[in-house]
């Protein structure tokens, strides 16, 4: 059994937190710097979009080997890789102007992210067994807020100072902070691997049991579909509001910070009323997911723009704690085999986050913009199926897990 009685409980929470804060700001950083980063390579913007395969095969290729990994070496040594992946990736293609570097730091960045995702769960799994949906959800919403803080800062190092390289420059120092402060506090740790022939096969048995359970394919269901539903609306809805409101792009592009500024604050809302007792992790989800289908209605046939912004804002708040709360389910009904899953969760979420917004971009000519945007929506009402059979199956499922 792992121990998680810490005396730094509260500074590891918020050492985890600006983790995520990195995460986020690094990772929305590419995105929106893509036409200065293709013009200090010399290459054109459909060339330079590569580079975000590149990152995604890294990101894969990183969390099977983290899977792998994390029985050898301890998640707080694969978490400094990650950080240090993430922060010397990012320095380089904001350094370079040669088009092969920028490819092979958005592979470092995707290694980076691959070893970072597991690494993060099993941590936060291991050390707030008791609350973890509320502290997961408060995490993830921390990601938001760097995701939100990563182009605020490029704005602002471009608008004074015409520099690409400032905001590269503050993430990677916060990442070399955070690798500091990981460095000098305890974690809890994976039992070591087995050491004997027969307690290897033990191990081996007991893994392939927990893949072998319909309870844990379920769950990966779920947060797929619900990982398909946020990227998918996140990456239409602008298009979706330009083309219903007959706006120009400038003016509708706000319509996806107002979706991330909902999804940032139903996390970190989610947590509160997960940690206050006053709703169950079962009610939340399932109040979300019927928020999630009336709102995604409302943003898909708006014509009008105001209702658009705050459709979309409310579509944010209601997906926002559903995949941060259902990872935290599964993860603590497999805290003992928490690597492996923690692989397939990641895996699986990127999987369907790569294929569904293709699926939405291929189905525009045939279904027409607004009603493509009804898919976000379906995979939320598609979803309380399995929810219900997984509420059934988990052994307490209707307690609230918070502070006592």
């Amino acid at each position: 059994m792992v121990n998680t009685t810490l005396p730094n409980r509260h500074l590891l929470l918020m050492t985890l937190g600006l983790t995520y804060i990195t995460i986020g700001m690094l990772g929305a950083l590419p995105g929106a710097s893509l036409i200065r980063l293709a013009s200090n390579t010399h290459v054109s913007l459909e060339v330079a979009g590569s580079m975000f395969t590149i990152s995604a095969f890294g990101s894969m290729l990183g969390i099977v080997l983290s899977g792998f990994l994390v029985r050898s070496i301890q998640p707080k040594y694969l978490l400094m890789l990650g950080l240090f992946l993430l922060g010397s990736g990012s320095t380089a293609i904001a350094l370079t102007s040669l088009f092969p570097v920028l490819l092979l730091g958005q592979m470092v960045i995707g290694l980076g992210f691959g070893f970072l995702d597991p690494s993060l769960n099993t941590i936060t799994t291991l050390t707030f067994q008791e609350r973890l949906a509320s502290d997961m959800n408060t995490l993830h919403g921390l990601f938001g807020l760097g995701s939100l803080l990563g182009p605020l800062i490029l704005a602002f190092g471009l608008h004074l100072f015409n520099s690409l390289e400032l905001s590269y420059f503050a993430g990677a120092g916060v990442a070399a902070i955070t690798i500091l402060l990981i460095l000098l506090q305890r974690i809890p740790e994976l039992p070591r691997q087995a050491m004997n022939v027969l307690q290897q096969r033990a191990a081996n048995s007991e893994q392939q049991n927990v893949l072998r359970q319909g309870f844990l394919w379920l769950m990966v269901l779920q947060v797929s579909i619900f990982a398909a539903a946020e990227i998918g609306f996140g990456n239409w809805i602008v298009t979706a509001v330009s083309q219903s409101a007959a706006l120009s792009l400038a003016q509708a592009a706000p319509v996806a910070t107002a979706f991330f500024l909902g999804l940032t604050a139903g996390r970190l809302g989610g947590a509160q009323l997960l940690r206050r007792g006053w709703m169950s992790e079962a009610s939340l989800l399932y109040a979300d997911l019927c928020g999630g289908v009336v709102c995604g209605i409302m943003a898909m046939f708006s014509g009008q723009v105001l209702v658009s912004y705050v459709a979309s804002a409310l579509v944010g708040c209601c997906y926002g704690p559903l995949e941060p709360s259902m990872m935290a389910i599964t993860s603590r009904r497999f805290v003992h085999a928490i690597g492996p899953v923690s692989s397939i969760l990641i895996i699986s979420t990127n999987a369907t986050s790569m294929i569904v917004p293709v699926a939405m971009g291929l189905l525009i000519p045939a279904l027409g913009i607004n009603w493509v945007m009804a898919i976000p929506a379906l995979c939320c009402a598609f979803a309380v199926f399995p929810m219900a059979l997984t509420n059934r199956a988990q052994p307490g499922a209707q307690t609230d897990h918070h502070d006592g």
